[in-house]
């Protein structure tokens, strides 16, 4: 079905009333010109894009795993979410390889990179410009409250 495609709508029909003994009202039928639905209205009903079915609902949320990649990388829960737990196992004992494999799981997270069933992430495609800024801001953030100092101190302390 192509997006020019234009299908007919039909108003339905009036049930005659055959309690009162009168016949159906024939004044009253479907109009000679139906109106149209445009077919991009009804196309992604039609291919299955709008439709909540076990393949979309078993998918792991996009918004999920970059909180969790953001927040939690380093411990590799964003790995072990989307069901990588060998590398998620190794991921944690590294401690994110040592921030490195945490910063580059997180932006193959943002481009949409990492998939789950070699699906890509539900909800990748509306999300990830809001993801993008709030990571960016999150950065500057973190980095204007000198919090990897804040860390280091708190690592000297517990060492």
């Amino acid at each position: 079905m192509s997006a020019t495609t234009e299908i007919p709508v039909t108003s339905p029909c009036p049930i005659p009333d055959t309690d009162a003994g009168n016949a159906p009202d024939t004044t009253s039928a479907a109009p000679t010109s139906s109106p149209a639905i445009d077919a991009a209205l009804v196309s992604p009903l039609a291919d299955g894009a709008g439709a909540t079915d076990t393949e979309t609902r078993g998918n792991r949320s996009f918004v999920i795993t970059w909180i969790l990649s953001l927040l939690l990388g380093f411990l590799g829960l964003d790995r072990f979410y989307t069901g990588r737990y060998r590398t998620g196992a190794l991921k944690l004992l590294s401690l994110g390889g040592w921030g490195i494999w945490w910063i580059i799981d997180l932006v193959t997270v943002l481009a949409g990179g990492l998939r789950y069933d070699s699906r890509p992430l539900r909800g990748f495609g509306q999300d990830k410009e809001i993801a993008w800024i709030a990571t960016g801001l999150t950065i500057i953030v973190a980095y204007s409250m000198q919090v990897d100092e804040l860390l280091l101190a708190l690592l000297t302390r517990l060492g």
